[in-house]
């Protein structure tokens, strides 16, 4: 049956019979057996062009504009149409590229597009982690440069601290707990370096933790790349057809509105 109405229509199309090429043709605009083939830019082309003889120019617009998007390179053929209508094709045409919706220089036989894909990535650090030592805010916040030297600095004032400690406590008399007389002038120093290691510690750590607060990321960072995606795992295009341009209600400009 599908055969025999395709047969019929170009019969019909070929007579300038154009109401019963839109009456053998209309309800297979879209059929899922024609989708993508050649036969249905047919079906599109002779109902687009009988609509269009036939006074129905809106109707014509809407076939033109799903024949352009299917076939964004297809053009009709000015040696067998009429000029006006040709005009009329085109136009509609230049529209759908002139808003995005179509690549003329996009070959429909390519099954593969190359696109910039957008990637967002959010972080899932939690606020307590930015007040751990050692860098891990600066981690977190993918600058592994400052971290890795805040978390020497904290290391060598942590090291200082400790040994200077140790130190002090191995100059203390056991019986008594106080440094000798002797020992003082060591144990001063000692103390000194033991305060230097707590103050480069603790001003690292309070840096740390306010760098990394300053520094999350709260929104998502965007990266960008070019892949090859399947033309069928793409998003179909915005059906514009609808849309119309026209002369403003104003009575100045022009003016875009949307059909429903």
């Amino acid at each position: 049956e599908l055969r025999q109405r395709l047969t019929a229509a170009e019969s019909a199309f070929r007579v300038q019979n154009y109401p019963r090429v839109i009456e053998l043709l209309q309800p297979l605009v879209g059929h899922r057996l024609l989708r993508g083939r050649d036969e249905h830019r047919d079906v599109l082309e002779w109902l687009g062009v009988s609509q269009y003889l036939s006074g129905a120019r809106d109707a014509a617009r809407l076939v033109f504009t799903k024949l352009v998007q299917e076939w964004p390179r297809y053009h009709l053929d000015e040696l067998l149409y009429p000029p006006d209508l040709v005009r009329f094709y085109e136009e509609r045409r230049q529209d759908l590229i002139d808003l995005g919706v179509i690549e003329p220089g996009r070959d429909p036989n390519v099954k593969t597009r190359l696109v910039l894909v957008r990637e967002l990535e959010t972080s899932d650090v939690p606020t307590i982690a930015y007040f751990a030592p050692f860098g891990v805010g600066q981690f977190a916040n993918d600058e592994p440069g400052k971290g890795t030297a805040i978390a020497v600095i904290q290391g060598i004032g942590l090291v200082t601290t400790a040994v200077t400690w140790f130190a002090i406590d191995g100059l203390k008399d056991s019986e008594t707990g106080y440094v000798a007389r002797a020992d003082e002038s060591k144990a001063t120093a000692f103390n000194a370096l033991w305060i230097a290691g707590a103050v480069l510690f603790g001003g690292s750590y309070v840096y740390s933790v306010a760098d990394g607060l300053l520094g999350r990321r709260t929104e998502g960072r965007a990266t960008y790349r070019y892949e090859l995606i399947d033309v069928d795992e793409l998003p179909p295009a915005p059906d514009l057809s609808g849309l119309r341009l026209g002369p403003s209600r104003e009575g100045y400009g022009v003016e875009l509105s949307l059909g429903f």
